[in-house]
């Protein structure tokens, strides 16, 4: 979420600038943001060597459900 709202503030000139900025590994990010890419959240513009990562939408809605599996033999509830 930090990586997506340095993006979206800061459109950088490059994976390295959210990388410093953020004190994280280039190598994170560019693998964090090749993932928001597979989601089409982050867009990069090629140019030259360097890739820009931006983000082409005012705001970036996310929905996350997070859950462990259940085990259907062993409920939680108390036998009498």
């Amino acid at each position: 979420m930090e990586l997506l709202e340095e993006v979206m503030e800061r459109p950088p000139e490059s994976i390295r600038s959210p990388a410093d900025r953020l004190d994280r590994d280039v190598h994170d990010v560019h693998d964090d943001l090749n993932l928001l890419a597979e989601y089409d959240i982050i867009h990069f513009e090629e140019g030259g060597r360097a890739k820009k990562p931006y983000v082409p939408y005012d705001t970036v809605r996310l929905e996350f459900e997070f859950g462990l599996p259940r085990d259907e033999g062993s409920g939680s509830a108390a036998s009498a």
